[in-house]
């Protein structure tokens, strides 16, 4: 018995020490007990390695602008390359709208100042370059809307708008753009249709029936406006995209009816009998013509300015001059309604369309009247145009042998 438990002890200290040797020389051969292997070991070498380490970084990471390298965050490991690039994509675009400029780039109050001061062209070529950079800010997604807005077409600017709401934009944006496209339409639409301006009625509706064709009130301005043109088929063309029997659809087709009467009647009017008949009549007005080449001219007075207007019966709209729009202090006293293409003796020009707010003609006080704004160059002799916005107030005749325009107030 003593003797099997004196061998068992034994055994168990054989084991024990041949575990200690084995642990002891693999420990022995490890790199990290032996100082010659592992210069990290030293702390002299392990401090100058990591100098050397951050130094290397630091040359990386910072770019000869001061941004930091696609380079440095792979060696950082903190950020993928693309979430350093959703970062630094983030602090561009609130760099260039808010402030700190990138080289070449503004920030959006000096944007907006180039607005104020009406350098389109300046403003153009920067947010063309800014939007590139960040195509969804939108500050400057907005400001170029005002930007288009104010140098293309009304129609084209109302479509930008309609752009705009089908992209990712916030809330806040969104309910903004859509504010803007209804009073950008309603006020043209009102001041177009109160001065009877079918014609651009027309050019303002039509795209945006184009584009929202399920619109009814585009529907129906557009149609109406035809109805006033005596343009009957492309009125029903229109009309075709509501009920026959809709009451709105058949109150346009009445207005075009009556249209049609009274044009009929007109052209059956004897000129000569409607003569007499004005200068018999009490409420007659006659206007002195001045005769220079081929044109009349009338005078009349824009708010406050004094002005010689060309008598133009093919006009549908009344213009004015640039020089006259200056004179008149241009947006203080005048609403800006918008750009529109207009078709003029020398071809077709895209024109700002104002409201002047009172017009004064033959005695008569107008208020809110449409005008085109043309270039000096197309009205060299005048202040403008007397178009039938005005004109189609009146029953009128020109008696050329007295050079005298005959007026009679309609009623309506």
């Amino acid at each position: 018995m003593n003797r099997m438990l004196l061998i068992t002890l034994l055994l168990v200290l054989t084991a024990s020490l041949l575990l200690n040797v084995y642990l002891w020389q693999r420990f022995s051969n490890s790199p990290q007990s032996n100082p010659r292997s592992n210069p990290h070991s030293n702390p002299h070498s392990n401090k100058n390695a990591l100098n050397q380490n951050l130094a290397a970084q630091n040359d990386d990471a910072i770019s000869p602008n001061g941004s930091r390298s696609e380079e440095a965050y792979k060696r950082s490991g903190s950020n993928s390359i693309d979430g350093a690039r959703n970062i630094d994509d983030r602090n561009m675009d609130a760099r260039n709208t808010n402030g700190a400029s990138i080289k070449g780039m503004r920030s959006l109050s000096e944007l907006n100042a180039l607005l104020q001061s009406g350098d389109m062209a300046a403003l153009a070529a920067s947010l063309n370059r800014q939007l590139k950079i960040s195509p969804l800010s939108e500050p400057l997604l907005l400001l170029e809307a005002e930007l288009i807005r104010q140098t293309k077409p009304l129609p084209t600017a109302l479509l930008n708008y309609y752009d705009l709401a089908d992209l990712p934009l916030s809330n806040t944006a969104l309910v903004e753009i859509n504010e803007k496209i209804q009073t950008l339409y309603q006020q043209a639409q009102q001041q177009l249709s109160s001065s009877h301006q079918w014609e651009l009625v027309a050019k303002l509706n039509e795209p945006l029936f184009q584009r929202v064709p399920d619109n009814k009130t585009y529907t129906l301005n557009l149609a109406t406006a035809y109805a006033h043109q005596l343009k009957a088929t492309l009125m029903e063309d229109v009309l075709a995209a509501l009920p026959f029997n809709d009451r709105d659809a058949q109150a346009i087709r009445k207005i075009a009816f009556e249209q049609q009467v009274a044009a009929t009647d007109s052209n059956t009017t004897d000129e000569p009998q409607l003569q007499d008949s004005l200068l018999e009549d009490d409420n007659t007005v006659r206007v002195k013509l001045e005769r220079i080449g081929n044109s009349y001219h009338v005078n009349a007075q824009a708010l406050n300015q004094s002005a010689s207007m060309i008598l133009d019966t093919g006009a549908s709209t009344t213009a004015i001059s640039s020089n006259l729009y200056a004179r008149l202090g241009k947006m203080r006293n005048l609403t800006f309604i918008g750009i529109f293409t207009i078709q003029t003796a020398s071809g077709s020009v895209e024109a700002p369309l104002v409201r002047i707010p009172e017009f004064r003609f033959a005695g008569y006080t107008f208020n809110n009247v449409s005008a085109i704004v043309l270039p000096e160059e197309a009205l060299p002799d005048a202040d403008g145009l007397l178009g039938m916005n005005i004109l189609g107030e009146f029953d009128f005749s020109i008696l050329p042998q007295e050079d005298v325009l005959v007026l009679d107030k309609r009623s309506f």
